[in-house]
């Protein structure tokens, strides 16, 4: 009972309150739920050419409306970023790093920010990878119910405006994710930069973190991750050990991205079939962890409810997410997943 208990306590403050986290505000662009309408002005035609290494920065506006109703230019620097997204292949415009000069956000939604990844549709001209955008900032705020070491998103209604003037304005939904620093220093932690090719030992993992982002990672069917490695996950440290932040969910089974495809290593049929990748861990916690996403299970489906989502594609995730609550409602259903099924190294 004793080890029981103090897993409860450790769970529940890792997960729910870690230090920093209740003393401020969130900063204005996280402080709200509603689309944020913005412009964003730069040459797109050159942008969609820059696909390899370290991409250039290329000059760009963001234009906000005042309450006043007067507009407000702020410049930035703005480049493409990503792997699989940025490959002509996969999308005519890849995701997007937007470096803000900080002074002239003062007094605007952005006041505090400086750089700010970009979710946007990577097919613009198709409306369904737009739906994709939507479904992953759901995935984003699902993750989001369960813990406040997770990123900070906001929905956003962007018009972007080709400088070049090849292609015509156009307005869509994106999302802007919160800067790993941001993240870190809210959470009391610093960013842990993982030597590229090593991994770390599974012992350097805070087991409560790792296991609810696996957890999360099952829930989503995302298996295109590794806490280890730092793919597709950001890690923290803070007392010790590495917490992994999860990003990055277009090859999860709740996104199903047409161009998403599982690794052939696992012989997975496709994203949607899940797999656990999380590492074995006292069955206390992992109980504890379980009923913190049970407990979660109203709010996590609440965010379905996203604007613009399309009713058949809302009625997809949720009944993806409510297969997920169905494996584990019982304790026997989610040991059988979490443990019987986990890593051992």
């Amino acid at each position: 009972m004793r080890t029981g208990a103090a897993a409860v306590a450790v769970v529940w403050a890792l997960l729910c309150a870690p230090p920093g986290t209740g003393a401020q505000a969130p900063p204005p662009l996280f402080g709200s739920t509603e689309p944020l309408e913005v412009t964003l002005s730069a040459d797109f035609s050159l942008l969609k050419q820059d696909r390899r290494g370290e991409t250039p920065e290329r000059p760009a506006t963001v234009t906000l409306t005042a309450p006043d109703g007067t507009p407000v230019v702020i410049e930035a620097q703005v480049r493409t970023r990503g792997r699989t997204r940025r490959s002509e292949s996969v999308c005519s415009m890849p995701p997007l790093r937007l470096n803000l000069k900080t002074k002239q956000t003062e007094g605007t939604v952005f006041e505090g920010q400086d750089k700010l990844k970009l979710v946007g549709s990577c097919r613009p001209g198709l409306d369904t990878y737009e739906q994709l955008v939507l479904a992953e900032y759901v995935a984003y705020q699902a993750f989001r119910t369960v813990t406040e070491v997770s990123f900070r998103v906001r929905l956003a209604r962007i018009t972007y405006v080709d400088d070049s003037g090849q292609d015509a304005p156009s307005t869509r939904f994106a999302f802007f994710i919160e800067d790993d620093d941001a993240l870190a220093e809210r959470v009391g932690a610093t960013v842990f930069e993982l030597p590229e090719g090593s991994n770390l030992p599974a012992a350097a993992l805070e087991p409560v973190s790792a296991t609810a982002a696996a957890v999360f990672q099952y829930m989503i069917g995302n298996t295109d991750w590794s806490d280890i490695a730092g793919h597709n996950v950001e890690l923290l440290q803070r007392g010790g050990s590495a917490i992994p932040v999860p990003y990055d969910f277009d090859y999860s089974g709740l996104v199903d991205a047409p161009y998403a495809v599982p690794h052939a290593d696992l012989r997975l049929p496709d994203v949607r079939t899940r797999m656990y990748r999380g590492f074995c861990q006292d069955e206390a916690l992992s109980r504890v962890v379980v009923a913190r996403f049970l407990a979660a299970r109203p709010e996590i489906l609440g965010q379905v409810a996203v604007e613009g989502l399309d009713e058949s594609v809302r009625r997809r995730i949720t009944a993806y997410l409510e297969d997920f609550f169905q494996q584990i409602e019982t304790p026997e259903r989610a040991r059988n997943r979490f443990l019987r099924d986990c890593r051992t190294g």
